[in-house]
């Protein structure tokens, strides 16, 4: 992975205007005072050059999921189980960008689409077995070599919610300087005993017909 180059996305302000404009202002100067003038345009022409760098939203997204392409084998190692095991139901995936730390606190950057991205991403994938939901959580960083990789397993008798939700982050905004909110989309599984699977949707729509074949079978196997 790219780091510089991600993290240089993150760190673009998006924004041609104050390029633009300081070199519009440089070219006036330059009737006045050339070398004032060509100063400011320099800075202008820098700023421009520095929001071409890095990674475009796309890219990011691209980098995130190929990061995940894997993860039905990971967890397969990490939770120690053979793939026979858990077909009752086909594995579901629940993926998004994570807005808390991991090592060092995450990067974040509005995308043309007008959604906040962060430089840390988190995905879940939860198999199921005849009595439990084995599930393996991997988080990582763009911009660092930083990841977290977790384990549980829950028994269906056990579980007592799986839900979505809309959650909020607050941060302090890159452009403004000043605090502001991220809302995204979270999935969230809990237990009776207060433990729980929680993890960001970015692409809710394309899971939610997972989570209902999920909560379908967590009705069946409490009737049973």
């Amino acid at each position: 992975m790219d780091y510089s180059k991600n993290k240089q996305y993150f760190k673009a302000t998006g924004s041609m205007a104050p390029g633009i404009a300081l070199l519009v202002v440089g070219f006036l100067l330059l009737f006045a005072q050339a070398f004032l003038g060509i100063i400011v345009m320099a800075i202008g022409a820098f700023l421009l050059y520095r929001n071409t760098l890095g990674a475009k939203d796309d890219e990011i997204d691209r980098i995130c999921q190929n990061n995940i392409q894997s993860m039905n084998d990971k967890a397969l190692i990490k939770l120690g189980v053979d793939e026979d095991e858990v077909k009752l139901i086909e594995p579901i995936k629940v993926s998004g960008y994570y807005y808390y730390a991991i090592g060092s606190q995450p990067l974040f950057k509005k995308g043309k689409d007008g959604r906040w991205r962060s430089s840390n991403y988190e995905s879940t994938i939860m198999l199921f077995s005849e009595n439990q939901i084995h599930a393996y959580t991997y988080r990582f960083s763009l911009v660092e070599n930083e990841k977290s990789e977790l384990t549980d397993e829950y028994f269906y008798k056990d579980v007592v919610s799986v839900s979505t939700s809309t959650d909020n982050v607050s941060f302090t905004n890159p452009e403004t300087k000043k605090p502001d909110n991220i809302t995204f989309q979270n999935f969230k599984l809990t237990t009776s005993g207060g433990t729980s699977i929680s993890n960001a949707m970015w692409d809710s729509g394309t899971v939610e017909n997972s989570i209902q074949g999920m909560r379908q079978l967590l009705k069946q196997k409490k009737m049973a």
